[in-house]
């Protein structure tokens, strides 16, 4: 079988691009041929932050120049979408395929008579724009939205990240689709399980953005101020002003840390506690990752991490009281605490990359 897969950022280096790698291993594996539509990227840099040499000699590449808006930052939407568009259809009308996996954005899935499976991670990333904006931007949005209902009549098969996505596809598409959780790295963190004692240490992780919600969790151990906490997390020029006031307001016992590759396994191993804020989550790679080195996790009852955190491994809150009061109990029994780390860890094993590889090979091979 001769496989299509479209991505065309490799470059941002998140959880989408992890769900393209292990779909190029799976296909891989399975005997398949597969080719790659990109953006230019830096494919040793890519192959080193996710420990995947030599991911890109199995593959055939196409790949076209970054874009570059042309008109600044005016319609930036409709000038990614039309670019990106233009530059697909010229490297897929060389070539014929049995199928075409899109694991980025449905706006780049292409017109191709072979049948499409998209990757979900949420429909229509710019819906809550479009919601809570004024007239004019929701008629800006208007067209975008029509666009992206025309890319979904061309795809077979739709995949969803959660159940939580799931819904959103059904309601906002009219499409039912498949949920197939993505690949968690949980062997990178699974050898941190058993270490002990753990410290009265509460960790979180993250893009330090405010629908992330680290304001909560600076408000949460001013709650909780004889236990340590640690925010590890990514900034961007955009968040600068926004990490500014999480360090001016924040009580002593937190501390920031703005290397999370260096420093995220080590912390990890050491925290009995990881939470999650941020609301309606899509999924949560971050948790698994945590739950796979051993921490309890507390997160919000809300979006993908609900079934990720089930009663049996963790705990799920509504209001920062509740989440203090779980934190206070586990620090004060470590039985419970260890009763949960080992049930999290076994849990996280269900995420782990050859669950999902097997499920995109039957899902290839069925479409």
């Amino acid at each position: 079988m001769k496989l299509l897969l479209v991505h065309p950022r490799l470059s941002v280096k998140g959880g989408g691009e992890r769900v393209a790698i292990h779909s190029i291993l799976a296909a891989t594996k399975a005997g398949h041929e597969v080719s790659l539509v990109s953006e230019q990227f830096d494919e040793a840099s890519f192959e080193d932050f996710y420990g995947c040499p030599g991911l890109f000699d199995k593959v055939n590449r196409s790949y076209y120049p970054p874009f570059r808006p042309v008109l600044g930052p005016r319609v930036l939407l409709y000038q990614r979408l039309a670019y990106h568009r233009y530059r697909i259809r010229g490297i897929v009308s060389r070539d014929s395929f049995d199928i075409v996996l899109s694991t980025q954005d449905i706006g780049y899935m292409p017109s191709t008579r072979a049948p499409g499976v998209q990757y979900c991670y949420f429909p229509e990333y710019f819906s809550h724009l479009q919601a809570s904006s004024s007239p004019i931007w929701r008629l800006y949005y208007r067209p975008a939205s029509a666009y992206y209902r025309n890319r979904v009549r061309r795809v077979k098969v739709l995949l969803s990240v959660s159940d939580f996505t799931r819904g959103f596809v059904e309601r906002k598409w009219g499409r039912d689709s498949m949920t197939v959780y993505p690949p968690c790295p949980v062997e990178a963190y699974s050898d941190l399980s058993g270490v002990q004692p753990r410290e009265n240490l509460v960790v979180t992780v993250g893009r330090i953005v405010p629908e992330k919600r680290f304001h909560l969790f600076v408000e949460l151990a001013r709650m909780v101020p004889r236990t340590r906490f640690v925010a590890i997390g990514s900034l961007s020029e955009e968040s600068s002003a926004y990490f500014k006031l999480l360090r001016r307001t924040a009580p002593e016992n937190v501390s920031f840390v703005l290397s999370p590759l260096r420093k995220v396994r080590e912390l990890l191993g050491r925290a009995m506690v990881y939470i999650h804020c941020a609301e309606n989550e899509h999924f949560g790679i971050t948790i698994v990752e945590a739950m796979a080195a051993g921490c309890v996790p507390i997160v919000h009852d809300s979006g993908g991490p609900r079934e990720i955190v089930t009663s049996d491994v963790g705990f799920r809150w509504r209001d920062l009281a509740t989440a203090a009061q779980q934190i206070t109990m586990l620090a004060e029994n470590d039985r419970l605490r260890g009763e949960l780390s080992a049930a999290s860890c076994s849990r996280a094993q269900k995420f782990r990359p050859e669950v999902f590889e097997a499920e995109i090979v039957r899902v290839l091979e069925g479409s």
